[in-house]
């Protein structure tokens, strides 16, 4: 279930990458919990890797968890395991994430999607390294360090009652925050070099020349989806066999259909609110109440939003 962690290439030349990169050196050794702030497709969990591959648990489990996929009827088996006979359908023990991750590292995606009733017993096992599995009233002692994600902003959500207090106070010991890429330019042509490297070995052909104005163009998209998308774009060059002229066209088709401004030019503000409402409702896979839950308004308020940009 878990996996010892080698050191992922983190790619970038910026001064935000740079100083992503020194916390991360420097919260490496220790056992402090570290959350881990970025739009999605920024590389929350490469940070992540990249924390737990420098540090003296890198030969120990590695268990990423996306908090999202967890059923809340299930979250303490998962988490805590269970034994035999604990609930219908428990048919041999399991131990759960916290404890299969022993000695190693968990990391929490998307952490603010863990419901509000189970964050104590979450908290319980951060701060007191021990859990205690369904069926068995007995504590069992843990040593697993344990990280962070999040594309929102948690201390708001504290501050509106959604997510706990002190168990924010007990992930937030250090906070990295990664910049999305449109505010690190610079980062846009070595990643484009570095992707272009990558998926030219990966597919075993020759790599794909970009022309300066091809460049000039990539630098100039706002990246919504960030080095995800900017990773996946590229692939497509090998996978598709078109020419990076096509598929430009096309990347900026879709930008213009999904309310973005022209290359160089800032959102509005009407911009900037249906691009957040269309990037919501794509990590909460269209449902809505979802969508709501990860741009911290009220269902009835996205539905008007979504009338108001024609969305859906």
């Amino acid at each position: 279930m878990g996996e010892s962690v080698s050191a992922p290439t983190i790619v970038g030349v910026s001064r935000q990458i740079r100083e992503v990169l020194r916390l991360a050196d420097n919260v490496a050794a220790s056992d402090c919990c570290v959350l881990i702030e970025g739009e999605s497709g920024t590389g929350k969990e490469l940070v992540a890797r990249y924390i737990c591959a420098h540090s003296p648990r890198r030969h120990q489990p590695f268990i990423p968890v996306n908090c999202a996929g967890i059923s809340e009827s299930l979250f303490e088996s998962q988490f805590f395991g269970h034994v035999r006979g604990a609930f219908t359908g428990a048919e041999q023990d399991m131990l759960g994430v916290v404890r299969t991750a022993n000695g190693g590292t968990v990391f929490l995606d998307e952490v603010s999607d863990i419901p509000l009733n189970l964050q104590p017993k979450l908290l319980r096992v951060i701060q007191e390294q021990e859990v205690m599995p369904v069926g068995k009233p007995v504590p069992v002692k843990v040593d697993t360090r344990f990280l962070a994600g999040t594309n929102v902003n948690l201390q708001e959500m504290v501050r509106q009652g959604k997510f706990r207090q002190d168990l924010f106070y007990r992930l937030n010991i250090v906070r990295i925050v990664i910049p999305p890429l449109r505010q690190r330019l610079e980062d846009i042509p070595v990643l484009l070099d570095h992707f272009t490297q990558m998926f030219s070995r990966h597919y075993r052909c020759q790599p794909v020349i970009l022309s300066p104005q091809v460049r000039d163009a990539l630098v100039q998209y706002p990246w919504p989806g960030n080095v995800r998308e900017l990773a996946a774009w590229v692939e497509r060059l090998y996978v598709t066999g078109l020419a990076p002229e096509e598929l430009l066209c096309m990347l900026y088709s879709d930008a213009d259909a999904a309310g973005l401004p022209p290359p160089g030019q800032p959102m509005t503000l009407k911009q900037a609110e249906r691009w957040a409402i269309v990037q919501a409702l794509q990590k909460a896979d269209y449902n809505q109440r979802k969508a709501a839950r990860v741009l911290q308004v009220h269902r009835a308020t996205l539905a008007r939003k979504l009338r108001q940009h024609k969305i859906l």
